[in-house]
């Protein structure tokens, strides 16, 4: 890209038909390099593939390839900029030693953030939102023109993460979808077909009886299936139900869709039997203890599960819906002191780039149908559900007191309490969470 000065400088050159040059011309000067400053605390997710001896050493290696790709529009080379990393294990403000709460105040990482000097800067979902509202980042589809410009090119389940009223913050360098791993090699020892996309949970329930086995005395040796850890978002979802009210915030767990998604659940563990009646830390004992079976089939994100098991990932059977939980890795934004916002950009993107080696899951779709490059252990057929999970994707909420009540209804369910009850529970939760 030449700099302003270049062009206007070069314009009796292109006349006479010197055009497409991209180099420095005599006398006219080096292009100008705009100096930023990254500032990134550890990025959650990265690490795919390679081994480095800390978060810090990753990051820098990061930002090391993206200095010595030439090739790349948004990278230093070709957008004339420079990139210099400033990692801290945490920041100032809400990551202070200092408990009282004034100092968590957004306003004071945005203070801290100009004081450091950043142009870049890592943040979660929440930071992100509340700095872009309160005018401390730069609003990011200003440089795309339109909103379906970004949309277009990255995943919209990750981006909507960092919105707020309607407003993009930052780009997420990658996301976890939610996934059916299962077992290959067991699949094919008990002669159950690998899971599909014709998969519903009608299918699901048939063949996670066959892959359940039992000893003489009813003991479950190996369970058939794990679908509930600490939530199930996605039992509601695809049942097209929710939780609670986005607006109001009221309980929204009495309606008969959210019913049948608990009921079917509780099935799982108590009618059917092929899901252990288990949550929180007993649930992972079971999962990961020294005596633990792998389950034949575990809902779980795109990460290894078992060096003992040979698990493969599918997208989550389907119910009336497709529906997938998505989380988010930190994301990166442009804070709004930078005096060069249109190289932040392009740094930006730049860096979003570098990182789709060393995510599990990016969030830009060009490069989640190039993932098999990255993940030596994915196969074709992998990344097509990985790209199926991220198109039918959804954030979970960020509210606290909808996350309470999910725990509490998981706890209840596998408890064994009767679903009206533990619907009780969840809503009372809620409730009070609200009065908090």
């Amino acid at each position: 890209m030449l700099s302003r000065r270049t062009l206007i400088g070069s314009t009796a050159l292109l006349a006479a038909g010197c055009g497409g040059l991209d180099i420095p011309l005599p006398g006219l000067g080096a292009p100008k390099i705009t100096p930023l400053t990254w500032v990134s605390h550890m990025i959650t997710g990265l690490g795919s593939g390679h081994a480095v001896a800390s978060p810090e050493q990753h990051l820098r290696r990061v930002e090391q390839e993206l200095a010595d790709d030439s090739e790349s529009a948004f990278g230093p080379t070709r957008g004339r900029y420079s990139l210099a990393l400033r990692y801290f294990e945490r920041y100032a403000g809400p990551y202070s030693d200092r408990d009282a709460e004034e100092y968590r105040k957004p306003e004071y990482l945005a203070a801290w953030l100009q004081e450091v000097g950043a142009d870049l800067v890592t943040l979660w979902p929440q930071e992100a939102r509340a700095l872009g509202e309160m005018g401390a980042l730069l609003p990011l589809d200003r440089f795309s023109g339109d909103e379906s410009g970004l949309s277009g090119d990255f995943y919209s389940s990750a981006l909507d993460y960092y919105r707020e009223k309607n407003a993009l913050y930052a780009l997420p360098v990658g996301a976890d979808p939610l996934m059916l791993s299962y077992d290959v090699d067991y699949f094919a020892r008990m002669g159950v077909s690998p899971p599909d996309s014709t998969w519903d949970w009608d299918i699901l329930v048939e063949n996670a009886l066959k892959l359940t086995e039992r000893e003489e005395d009813g003991t479950v040796s190996r369970w058939g299936l794990i679908a509930h850890g600490s939530s199930i978002w996605w039992a509601l979802w695809q049942n097209e139900a929710i939780l609670a009210d986005a607006q109001t915030s009221q309980c929204r767990l009495q309606e008969p869709a959210a019913v049948a998604a608990l009921e079917f659940v509780r099935g799982l563990m108590h009618t059917h039997g092929v899901s252990p009646a288990a949550s929180g830390p007993e649930l992972s004992r079971l999962i990961y203890g020294e005596v633990a079976s792998p389950a034949a089939m575990i809902y779980f994100p795109v990460l290894y599960l078992s060096p003992v098991a040979t698990y493969r990932r599918a997208e989550l059977p389907r119910g009336k819906a497709r529906s997938t939980e998505i989380n988010p890795y930190p994301g990166i934004a442009i804070a709004a002191r930078t005096a060069n916002p249109d190289a932040a950009y392009t740094a930006l993107r730049g860096l979003v780039k570098a990182m789709h080696p060393h995510v599990r899951v990016p969030v830009e779709r060009e490069a989640v149908a190039r993932l098999g490059d990255y993940r030596w252990d994915l196969q074709p057929e992998e990344v097509t559900a990985i790209q199926q999970s991220m198109e039918y994707g959804r954030g979970e909420p960020e509210d606290e007191g909808q996350w309470s009540a999910m725990l509490t209804v998981v706890e209840a369910l596998a408890r064994g309490d009767e679903v009206a009850s533990a619907i009780n529970q969840a809503c009372a939760v809620l409730y009070e969470s609200q009065r908090a």
